[in-house]
This record gives structure tokens, C-alpha cells and sequence, in this order.
């Protein structure tokens, strides 16, 4: 008993061999499988071609010509300032009551004077050394006559002597040149005091604003001593900065127009000078705008513009003709979508000449019977039908 337990015991605890083909067996069943479950599944059925149509809001298309503008900004500056001094010696007897700081000369006003005592008698002095001059060229004049005359009387002694004899003595010749040249001199020395007389004072000739004061009533000046300094009203100008591209399509003399933001009047200009080159720091190319008060009364002046004031410049170029104004929503990549006349989708490329925030203009390629879609589309086709929707 004991013995058959035994070997009960030792054929239990003895491991059993697996067969090396079953692995094998198990996977080829299950390719097979595989194989045929592919080979019995189901054809799916075909899903018939429909052509799909997308709703679009469109705008039609409107051809004008378009001007484009640049707007630019600066102060008001003079065109002309005066140094005024002195330009000859002499106490100055009378200085204009409007000669303070911010006072208005106008046209034609005496703005101050010089005592002119001696310069009235150096001019007298002149006077009567040219009359002088004048009796003298007279007198030699008379005496070259008379010298000719004895010439001819005498001409054939000398022939009969062969005497050698110097012609311009005998006529005096040189006595009538020192003549007129002293007359000559007399003349401009004349000339020089009436100048002087006419320098000792001083008359406007173009509304001024006095800038500064540097002379009173009373005081003794010196050739060149400053009286004053002047800003010429009536001549102002505006310096501007412009692209250089811009700055090609400018002209001398064309018109454009400055506002005052402040008050909110327009003025107009005309372009006086277009600087050879561009500004070190913004790389800009300078230009003047040229403004001519219509009056020079200080009421007119007052209401117009005035030194210090910034203005806006807006400028005017060549209009650009057959244009198309279009929101930036319809533009997609320099390009459009667009309705033909048989409500199909197409797509063109555009050429934009002016943006601003929210349109930009277009070179108008389109036919008369297309439509521009006004808004981006969600993948759109060439050759999509289309339902329009709205129509502007």
C-alpha cells in the first residue's frame, strides 16, 4: 500500500511536456480568422455626388476715381525777418510809438528817424561842389574851342617849320578829361549824401510784428547799432515732412490745404520749396507750404493764422481713375472672391493703391455683371455655387 502511494506520488509531481505545435496552431488559427472576416465584411454603399451651395452677402461693383491724399503736420514759422539797424551816425530823434515787443507796423508807416542836420548840410556841401564841377567842365569846354580855332589859324605855320607838336596839349585835351572827372566825382559825392539823408530814416514797406527792441528815443547810434528785429507777416510758411515717393509727385506751386485744429479753419497754401534731401533723423524729405494772408489788417491777421500755430496740411495728388472702394473684409491675400453672372464662385487678384482702417481702394478688374463677396468664406472654391444672400 505504502509502495503504490509512493508512486502515485513521484508520476504527480513530475512535470509534464508541452507540444511545441500548439502556439503555432493557435496563431495560424487566428490569421485565418482574420482573413476571413475581411474577406465577408460588408461594401459600404456609395454616397452620391450633390453639389453644395454656400449663402454669401455680396457687394456690386461701382467704378470712380479716387484722389489720394497725405496728411502732414507743422508750425507756422516767418519767411522773412528784418535785423533793422542803424546805417548811418546820428541821435535818433523819433522812434515809431508801435516799436515795443509784439507791436504791429504796418505799411508805409515811419518807423523811426535820425537827426539829419548834418547830413542835410553835407548834402548842401555836395550840391554846390557839383555845380562847381559842372561851371568847370563849362569853362574848359569853352577854352578846348578856342584852342581849335587857333590850331586851324596856325595849322600851315607849323607845317612850314616842321615844329614838332604834341595835338592833345595844344586842344587841352587833358585839361577837359580833369574836368569831367571831377565833375564825375562831385556827382557820386552827391549821390552818397542823398543816400545818407535817405538811410537816416526809415519807412516800411511790409506789415511787421517787432520781435525784439533794442534802441529808445534819444539815444546816440553808430553805423550798424541794432534798432530792432522785425517778423515780415505777410509772408509765412509752413515746413513739412513727406515719404520720398510722395515728395516725386509733388509740384512747385501746387495748392494745398491747413487747418488750425483749434478753430478749425482751412487756408490755402501752395508748395514754395522741396528740399534736395532728406532729414538726418526721420528720413523724411522736407517741403514748404507757402501762406499769404488775404489782408494786413491786425483783424485779418488775427483770424487767420499767426507765427507758432500747428497745422495739418492735407495733400492733394493726381486722381487715380476706375478705382473700387471695398471693406478689408473682403480682401483676402491681395485677393477677392467674387460672384459670377452665373452665381458661381471665382476668385482674382487685386492691386490695393490706397488702405486706411477700415476700406481700401482697387483697381477695378472686374465685368460689369460680377459681384464681390463682402466677407471671408469658410473654405471657399473656385466654381462653388452660390445663393446670394444680400446684395449692396
Amino acid at each position: 500500500m505504502t509502495r503504490h502511494y509512493s508512486s502515485l506520488l513521484a508520476q504527480s509531481t513530475e512535470p509534464k511536456k508541452l507540444t511545441p505545435w500548439l502556439p503555432l496552431s493557435i496563431i495560424f488559427i487566428a490569421i485565418v480568422s482574420c482573413f476571413a472576416i475581411a474577406a465577408t465584411a460588408p461594401i459600404p454603399a456609395e454616397k452620391p455626388q450633390t453639389n453644395s451651395s454656400i449663402n454669401v452677402n455680396v457687394i456690386s461693383i461701382t467704378a470712380n476715381d479716387f484722389t489720394p491724399s497725405y496728411t502732414a503736420y507743422g508750425n507756422v514759422i516767418a519767411d522773412n525777418k528784418l535785423t533793422l539797424s542803424a546805417q548811418v551816425d546820428g541821435q535818433l530823434t523819433y522812434l515809431n510809438e508801435n516799436m515795443v515787443e509784439g507791436g504791429t507796423i504796418g505799411l508805409d508807416e515811419l518807423v523811426f528817424k535820425q537827426d539829419d542836420a548834418d547830413l542835410n548840410a553835407v548834402l548842401l556841401q555836395r550840391q554846390a561842389q557839383w555845380q562847381i564841377a559842372r561851371a568847370q567842365l563849362a569853362l574848359e569846354q569853352g577854352e578846348q574851342r578856342i584852342a581849335a580855332k587857333d590850331y586851324q589859324m596856325m595849322q600851315q605855320d607849323f607845317k612850314n617849320n616842321d615844329w614838332e607838336i604834341d595835338l592833345d596839349l595844344l586842344l587841352r585835351q587833358p585839361q577837359l578829361s580833369q574836368a569831367k572827372a571831377e565833375l564825375n566825382i562831385a556827382y557820386n559825392a552827391l549821390k552818397i549824401a542823398e543816400r545818407d539823408l535817405e538811410r537816416s530814416s526809415w519807412i516800411s514797406k511790409r506789415h511787421y510784428i517787432v520781435a525784439t527792441k533794442n534802441a529808445t528815443q534819444g539815444d546816440y547810434l553808430n553805423k550798424g547799432d541794432e534798432i530792432a528785429s522785425l517778423v515780415d507777416m505777410s509772408q509765412l510758411r509752413v515746413p513739412l515732412y513727406l515719404p520720398r515717393e510722395l515728395t516725386n509727385q509733388l509740384s512747385l506751386g501746387q495748392s494745398i490745404r491747413l487747418t488750425q485744429p483749434d478753430t478749425m479753419q482751412s487756408f490755402e497754401a501752395t508748395i514754395s520749396h522741396i528740399v534736395p534731401f532728406l532729414d538726418s533723423s526721420s528720413q523724411l524729405q522736407k517741403v514748404y507750404a507757402h501762406y499769404q494772408p488775404n489782408s494786413h489788417s491786425d483783424s485779418q491777421l488775427k483770424a487767420g493764422l499767426i507765427i507758432g500755430d500747428f497745422v495739418k496740411a492735407t495733400i492733394e495728388f493726381h486722381p487715380i481713375a476706375n478705382t473700387i472702394k471695398l471693406p478689408l473684409s473682403a480682401i483676402d491675400n491681395d485677393s477677392v472672391w467674387l460672384v459670377t453672372a452665373g452665381n458661381n464662385l471665382d476668385k482674382k487678384a487685386v492691386n490695393i493703391v490706397h488702405q486706411d482702417a477700415t476700406h481700401a481702394i482697387i483697381n477695378n478688374v472686374f465685368a460689369q455683371d460680377e459681384r464681390i463677396v463682402s466677407s471671408k468664406i469658410h473654405r471657399p472654391q473656385v466654381g462653388l455655387n452660390v445663393n446670394i444672400v444680400e446684395q449692396f
